[in-house]
């Protein structure tokens, strides 16, 4: 079984106990999976950063040859790839591989080579025109092109600049053209996004009345403000840009340009430029230049009878059938966009398709014409995988989903009707988190894959988002089986009295009595509006014998911030937002927006409390950046002053010795290690040689260490800073801790910020002087949090999934 961000994993008990394997793969992020039939030892796993094979059954990965994402990125994906690996059940030397890149590859030596077998070809423009796609691209918010200009010989008589130009009927939000003049000075033209409603190649003319000094210039050079342009300046543009900005990330606007061109008085024309001559741009953010890139190939499957039958469903051009083992490939009567198919095990002329939102299908006569299957089925499911019981192939399987919610779906009657199931009995044990189930029943929360035993069609799998889960009578009931297969993500790890406290993205704040053999839930105990979401941190202190319990929560929805707090050891707790900020920080955040990464509790004085959260004040809003509470986190304000970069990951600790000096570490511009001696009043910069700072740690004696790519160490408050460590490998250095008892030893994690499997655990016993490399046999390499427990000796480490050793 593959994950998003613990790798792959393996269960040879049918579920009940899973183990994680990880030794050498490509990457933690796996989102399929391939078993050879003919040897069961030889598995792949199609990870984000390449294709990981295995000859003794998961043991140990090697990455195959030029499959990685800037090769010929036959990769793994998310929401890209869901079958995209298939193995010839009778030469497991021919592998097939679907790439989100659309092209549909074929190996005859077991992944060795790779040669296309298949690849969407898409021509120029009929009528010359050249078409530019904003948006989808990149992450950007904007997509520009720029064309230099050279004014004409004769620049008198020059009335306006013009474009001839179609769109698709799309509009972006906002599309201006761009005037850049010798004086330096850029000018802006009306909104022209209402050019790509109209689907005909146009001319849209421009008067130099229309033109206006463009504002991100003028924010940069506030003399500009006022500046003209007139038809005297015509001469004086060196370059054009056309310029759209909005929903770039998510939506995409196309449009085709044939030429640009000066107008003179008389209607004369002088061309700027003619694109049916000369096509080449400079391009800037979300932009793609040319054809449409080719969507992805999302499954590839073999029919079980006969190799020479293969199907492959694709985004763009729906299912692809080829009956020469991917020599030829044609593209079937389908929607375009098809998630996966299948053939009947013993009848290849039968075939099942998944469609996304338009549902299953079916053929009976090879392809050449299709049936929609909607009895029992929901209208707006996403349908992603669909399957034939081999012994029983009247009986058939398929999975989808309405957003979070799942369905698998059971036909008996070779798909004429459906019978949905939804419901599954969890494991409390394993499972411990609440929010998606009651009295020990959930539902099925959006499955990506479904697996039929092929010596037992009765026992089918769900790889699914929150609890896959196993059927061993035919799909009439379902089980979680999820031990030892851990997807959480552990933000932070306290210890008090002989109990454990965890914080965990998506899950809560939960707690073990019994060293982490076993778990309960603290908060939330149910799916609640404006509590459930990603949790961060959490401190416990004890107050007249009673835990108090604090969790920083960045809520999924309703409420921005939050604070969840018990007075009772976790029996009960309420949700603080007063003096918080009540809306989510965009500008100058680590991860797209403000999270309460840091909290810090005053050693000397419980109830003083400080809370951390990157983003910068903007547009009247205050930002994030320090906190503080008197009151136990009952109510908090926010300090009048601030560092000079609120831009923060972990850095924020209270020096133990004097509770009025505190550290903030910052990342980027304005980043490295501010200190206030007066409790946040003010604020000086005192370590300047890293700009990035994960993490801070203070011990009792007044010690402050910070990380960056190094480790550093003062023993003066700041003032003073040595290095001490110097490993060769470019990683951030983010878990920090230091032995209570025993200052010389400590513990560092270095991680990088990607799904590769790079990052380690160093110790050492001699105050830095030398680092060990203690990572060992744990499966994952980057935990970010490292605390250790001085009643067990035990250090533990916490990323995706949660560890301990002996130490």
């Amino acid at each position: 079984m593959g994950g998003d961000v613990n790798g792959a994993y393996k269960t040879e008990d049918n579920g009940k106990h899973w183990r994680i394997i990880n030794n050498g793969i490509a990457s933690y992020a796996v989102y399929a999976m391939a078993v050879s039939a003919s040897e069961p030892e030889v598995v792949y796993a199609a990870t984000e950063e390449g294709l990981s094979k295995s000859v003794d059954g998961g043991e140990h990965w090697r990455t195959l040859p030029h499959t990685g994402k800037k090769e010929l990125r036959i990769t793994g994906e998310r929401k890209l790839s869901i079958r995209c690996i298939a193995v010839d059940p009778r030469n497991g030397q021919v592998v097939y591989a679907a790439s989100p890149g659309g092209r549909i590859y074929k190996s005859t030596d077991g992944g060795e080579t790779w040669a296309v077998s298949y690849e969407k070809t898409s021509g120029g423009e009929a009528d010359g025109s050249l078409r530019v796609q904003y948006g989808k691209v990149t992450g950007d918010y904007y997509g520009d092109f720029a064309v230099p200009v050279a004014a004409p010989q004769e620049a008198s008589g020059i009335q306006g600049i013009g474009v001839t130009m179609k769109g698709e009927g799309v509009m972006p939000k906002d599309c201006f053209l761009i005037l850049k003049t010798t004086s330096g000075t850029a000018f802006r033209s009306r909104n022209l996004n209402e050019a790509f409603r109209i689907t005909e190649l146009h001319d849209v003319v421009l008067k130099a009345s229309e033109f206006v000094p463009d504002p991100d210039f003028v924010k940069k050079h506030p003399e500009a403000v006022g500046a003209t342009f007139g038809d005297k300046d015509w001469a004086q543009v060196t370059r054009l840009d056309f310029s759209c900005s909005g929903a770039l990330p998510q939506e995409a606007y196309v449009a085709k340009f044939a030429r640009f061109f000066f107008t003179r008085s008389g209607g004369e024309e002088v061309v700027i430029r003619d694109f049916k001559v000369d096509q080449t741009l400079q391009t800037f953010g979300s932009i793609h230049v040319g054809p449409p890139t080719a969507g992805p190939a999302h499954s590839v499957t073999i029919a079980s009878k006969d190799s020479s039958l293969v199907v492959a469903a694709t985004h763009d051009s729906g299912l692809l059938l080829s009956r020469d083992a991917g020599k030829t490939w044609k593209r079937l009567p389908t929607p375009a966009k098809a998630a996966h198919a299948t053939f009947h095990p013993m009848n290849t002329d039968v075939m099942y398709g998944a469609f996304f939102k338009n549902g299953i299908m079916k053929s009976t006569d090879g392809g050449k014409s299709w049936t929609k299957l909607t009895k029992g089925i929901l209208n707006n499911s996403e349908m992603l995988e669909v399957a034939v019981n081999p012994a029983e192939p009247n009986e058939v399987y398929a999975i989808g989903a309405v957003d979070w919610n799942g369905s698998f779906y059971l036909s008996q009657d070779a798909g004429e009707s459906w019978e949905r199931v939804n419901k599954l009995r969890t494991d409390t044990k394993t499972n411990p988190t609440l929010d998606f189930f009651n009295g020990g029943n959930a539902n099925l929360s959006a499955p990506r894959n479904l697996s039929i035993n092929p010596r037992n069609p009765k026992e089918i799998f769900l790889a699914a988002n929150w609890r896959p889960c196993l059927s061993t009578d035919g799909a009439a009931s379902w089980s979680e089986r999820s031990a030892g297969a851990d997807i959480s993500c552990i933000t932070d790890i306290r210890f008090l009295h002989g109990k454990t406290y965890v914080t965990a993205m998506d899950e809560g704040t939960l707690i073990s009595k019994d060293g982490g053999s076993s778990w309960h839930q603290l908060s939330p105990m149910k799916h609640t509006p404006g509590l459930s979401g990603h949790n961060w941190r959490v401190a416990v202190s004890d107050i007249n014998a009673s835990p108090r319990i604090l969790s920083t929560v960045t809520p999924w929805y309703q409420v921005p911030t939050a604070v969840v707090r018990s007075d009772d050891g976790g029996t009960t707790f309420q949700s603080v937002t007063a003096g918080l900020p009540d809306y989510r920080i965009r500008p100058n955040t680590m991860w797209g927006q403000g999270h309460p990464r840091a909290l810090a509790v005053d050693p000397n004085n419980p109830q003083r409390v400080y809370l951390g959260m990157d983003g910068d004040a903007a547009n009247g809003n205050s930002g994030g950046g320090i906190f503080k509470s008197e009151d136990g986190g009952s109510s908090w304000s926010q300090l009048p002053n601030q560092p000079a970069s609120r831009r923060m990951f972990y850095g924020l600790v209270v020096d133990p010795t004097e509770s009025k000096r505190l550290f903030w570490g910052a990342c980027g511009t304005g980043g490295g290690v501010h200190r206030s001696e007066d409790g946040g009043t003010s604020w000086k910069p005192v370590f300047t040689s890293e700009n990035f700072i994960w993490n801070l740690h203070a011990t009792a004696d007044g010690t402050i260490y910070c990380s960056g790519q190094h480790l550093w160490r003062s023993t003066d408050h700041g003032k003073t800073w040595t290095q001490i460590t110097h490993f060769p490998e470019k990683r951030s250095i983010v878990g920090i801790e230091v032995h209570p008892g025993d200052s010389k030893t400590m513990w560092v994690s270095a991680v990088t910020w990607n799904t590769v499997p790079d990052g380690a655990i160093y110790k050492t016993s001699d105050g830095g002087t030398t680092w060990q490399n203690i990572t060992g046999n744990i499966p994952y390499v980057k935990p970010l949090v490292l605390r250790f427990n001085p009643d067990t000796a035990e250090l533990w480490a916490g990323g995706v999934g949660l560890y301990k050793a002996k130490q």
